[in-house]
């Protein structure tokens, strides 16, 4: 009897053990716009992003032709999904800098399983087309992260009628069953902007303004013109809890014209 009942109360502590394990998991996801590789290759890219040890990175204007698995390969990121959609329509030339690979896409590498992939149009005012890479993330049998990565233009001219907006619909309508969600990459608009507020409104929150980051004196926009608090890259979340964040600083020459950024989630369920 009393070994029965050790037995027992072994197994209720392992359960126990295993799910407090899977609640307090934490997982990184980077954001980064690669610029069509134009100044890099995917040797150089996974040599900036290895020491940050990411589960899950989400590239926009990414070339094409297997870039993204080959990244994969490098940094130890088995799963892939790669778009089809190029952002406004820029595919042949637009070279990255080995001369193998072409095209402004989006895409999501992962260390953990990728399900229901696709790819939705955005639509809106600005350039066109613009879309999103969409799966989910299987962490285990119990969670499931649905992950989008994309490339969208500002819609500051006319907000209501921007593709942030208009994601903001679709989200509502089509992806309300998802109780956990990550949307990552360039919005090309500030995270207090009008047009960033319909993420807010159907329940997003967005790591740098959850963690009261102050973006004074920040871009994640490498341009000449382009003035401090320009953090036009962000990732925006629901049924997670957000723990860091950070723009990732090259210490050398920067391989694009954005910075990659980086957000620390916990499993709350």
């Amino acid at each position: 009897m009393k070994n029965n009942l050790f037995k027992v109360t072994l197994l209720v502590l392992l359960v126990i053990s295993s799910a407090e394990t899977v609640l307090g998991q934490e997982f990184k996801v980077i954001a980064y716009n690669v610029e069509f590789g134009k100044n890099t290759s995917p040797k150089a890219i996974s040599k900036l992003l290895k020491p940050e040890n990411a589960d899950i990175i989400c590239f926009n204007e990414v070339p094409a032709q297997g870039w993204t698995k080959k990244v994969g390969k490098l940094l130890g990121l088995p799963y892939s999904y790669e778009g089809e959609i190029a952002s406004a329509n820029h595919t042949d030339k637009f070279i990255d800098k080995t001369k193998k690979y072409y095209g402004k896409y989006k895409s999501i590498l992962s260390k953990y399983p990728l399900e229901n992939t696709h790819e939705v149009l955005l639509e809106g005012i600005g350039w066109s087309p613009a879309s999103a890479v969409v799966a989910n993330v299987v962490i285990d049998n119990n969670n499931s992260i649905q992950i989008f990565s994309l490339h969208i233009p500002s819609g500051k001219s006319n907000p209501i009628k921007s593709k942030a907006e208009y994601l903001s619909r679709l989200i509502e309508n089509n992806y309300n069953t998802s109780d956990m969600m990550i949307l990552a990459g360039d919005f090309n608009d500030l995270y207090n902007s009008k047009v960033l507020s319909y993420l807010y409104h159907i329940g997003f929150y967005n790591s740098w303004k959850a963690l009261d980051i102050n973006l004074k004196d920040k871009t994640t926009y490498i341009y000449p013109e382009s003035p401090d608090d320009t953090v036009i890259d962000h990732i925006f979340f629901k049924g997670l809890k957000v723990k860091r964040a950070e723009i990732i600083e090259e210490k050398e020459k920067p391989q694009s014209d954005h910075k990659p950024i980086w957000s620390v989630f916990e499993l709350q369920q």
